[in-house]
């Protein structure tokens, strides 16, 4: 099929639509919904079975192809915003959001308009000129991510996350009212099922940024600790030498220093897996929130397109039978995604539990540290030259403890709000796991009532025909 020549005319679709196709693994079109088909000005049977980038338009860099696909062979989902060409030559801009499914991908498109896609534009015909002056797609593609990160990211994907949850946010604004004025009387239920997942939803993004403030407090802790465990070991080191110099009258204040160094490295061992934690934390956090994400938007397009549906039935034989054709992607992949962040959480609970089980530990070797603290404060004042000598040091060692206990009370409560909020977001998502087979549910059962009233009549007016 010969490409149309691309106008400056859009093909416009509502804030309140979504659309979707699916694939093969080759990119394939295997199925496209009405809003689809219309905004692609294309008739539905030209497109069953024509490959993707029959819509693909010249404005768009080759290197976001290439970095979609480099997420998309890693069986990993990939949001980006793309131009497509419709039909007659028209464009129109999607936020796309590509899932890898059993046998192809499924994409879920909806329309972008925050602030990040009038940046992305400016990006994009950065990209665009290199390519058409000829650079390489390898030069493209780096120059795509530089670009990237000179937007403060550190990388696509958290730029990806980013984009997501923005335009999210804007399309939420945009339709927060049509979308109750367009329900039609028979999807009530249906709509209350996902206001119910989403709302669920969005309460899970708000206790995941619960998450991301109790590891950047986390990680502040640590890296106050981590300095003041290397300025103890100076002050250990110095404190010996002290008392090496008063000989047998500071001997005793040397085996203070001594015994304060074994706790306080005992503490510090038991507080090093610590570092490791805060970054498989951050990097659990970053996952769970795109599967967040991913799930609202799955939620969002199965709602839609079964309302879509169910609209048409009157008029169309097929609409039921061509959402029976879609109902078992959406529903694998939504209750994959629910098991995953599930999953995810569950191993993240272990390593939380063994965080706390260390810092209990280090309560106690603190209660030590104080004790040798306080004896060494004893015996520094037996004579009033040793205790000018030591005061700075005793004094130091307070400061520590001090430190130590106000960090260790900071990590606790940082973990306190972790277990809780992680148990929020299983229970969450436990109970929202099912809910894309609901809506498929709901809609099955109102056409096997519309198939029973359709056969109650029949046999009404041919008992009517009988008896006349």
């Amino acid at each position: 099929m010969k490409s149309p020549e691309a106008t400056q005319t859009e093909s416009t679709f509502g804030f309140d639509e979504f659309f979707f196709s699916t694939t093969d693994k080759r990119g394939v079109i295997r199925y496209g919904n009405d809003v689809f088909a219309r905004v692609s000005v294309y008739p539905k049977e030209s497109m069953l079975g024509a490959p993707h980038s029959l819509i693909r338009h010249p404005d768009m860099p080759r290197a976001v192809f290439k970095e979609f696909w480099n997420f998309l062979t890693q069986g990993k989902p990939v949001g980006a915003y793309v131009k497509n060409l419709a039909g007659n030559g028209s464009y129109y801009w999607v936020f796309a959001f590509v899932f890898p499914i059993a046998d192809g991908y499924l994409s879920i498109r909806f329309k972008p308009s925050s602030e990040m896609f009038a940046r992305v534009q400016g990006i994009y015909k950065e990209v665009l000129e290199l390519e058409q002056q000829g650079h390489s797609l390898e030069e493209s593609h780096s120059y795509l991510l530089k670009r990237v990160k000179d937007a403060g990211f550190t990388d696509y994907e958290n730029f990806m996350l980013k984009a997501v949850l923005e335009e999210l946010k804007a399309r939420a604004s945009q339709v927060q009212d049509s979308v109750i004025s367009s329900e039609v009387k028979e999807a009530t239920t249906i709509a209350n099922v996902t206001k119910s997942a989403t709302r669920k939803l969005s309460e899970v993004f708000e206790k995941l940024r619960g998450f991301q403030n109790a590891n950047e407090s986390l990680e502040d802790n640590i890296n106050k600790l981590e300095l003041g465990f290397q300025q103890l070991k100076f002050i250990s080191i110095n404190m010996k030498i002290a008392a090496a110099k008063f000989g047998e009258m500071a001997s005793s204040l040397g085996v203070v220093s001594h015994e304060f160094s074994i706790l306080s490295g005992t503490i510090e061992k038991h507080l090093s897996g610590l570092g490791g934690f805060i970054q498989t934390l951050s990097e659990v956090t970053q996952k769970c929130v795109m599967r967040a994400a991913a799930l609202n938007v799955q939620m969002l397009m199965v709602d839609f397109f079964v309302r879509e549906s169910i609209a048409k039935m009157e008029s169309s034989k097929y609409a039921f039978e061509e959402m029976l054709q879609n109902q078992k992607d959406f529903s694998d992949l939504f209750t994959q995604y629910c098991q995953n962040l599930e999953g995810e959480f569950l191993e993240l609970n272990k390593n939380i539990f063994v965080i706390d089980a260390e810092i209990v530990e280090v309560a106690k070797f603190v209660t030590g540290l104080e004790v040798v603290r306080q004896i060494g404060a004893i015996e520094s004042t037996r004579t009033s030259e040793i205790k000018e000598s030591f005061s700075h040091y005793l004094i130091a060692m307070d400061d520590f403890i001090q430190l130590l206990r106000g960090s260790t009370s900071e990590i606790t409560r940082g973990v306190e709000t972790l277990v809780e909020n992680s148990d929020f977001i299983l229970s969450s998502i436990r109970e929202i796991s099912g809910c894309v087979n609901e809506i498929f549910s709901h809609a099955s059962s109102l056409e096997s009532r519309k198939a029973d009233q359709a056969e109650a009549k029949g046999i009404h007016t041919s008992t009517f025909a009988a008896v006349s």
